[in-house]
């Protein structure tokens, strides 16, 4: 299953700066070692924003959650949103199919 996930920390917890960035810092390497694993597409930083976005490849509904609750910034976001998304392949079936059935 492939979901979108976007996630941003709007406020600024109340800790150092240099603390903060560690966090930041553990986030990233959590994604890359996730994005070694096949396990996420694509992904980065929002532009002139704090937050990221990846497109996870999970096996279910209960893995997503298991791997967005770990990422070592998950207590400081302030918007977490995950997309579930239709691969293009089965989209363009769908599309034609729909277009098939018109007259």
């Amino acid at each position: 299953m492939l979901f979108l996930l976007k996630v941003e920390v709007k406020q600024m917890p109340q800790m150092p700066v240099k603390d903060f960035l560690g966090y930041v810092i553990r986030e990233w390497e959590y994604f890359s070692r996730f994005q070694r694993r096949g396990k996420i597409l694509a992904g980065g930083k929002l532009s002139g924003r704090r937050g990221a976005a990846a497109i996870i490849d999970a096996e279910s509904n209960e893995e997503m959650e298991e791997i967005v609750s770990k990422l070592p910034l998950f207590p400081f976001f302030t918007d977490i949103e995950i997309t579930p998304l239709v691969p293009m392949e089965k989209a363009l079936l769908d599309t034609k199919r729909i277009h098939s059935l018109m007259k």
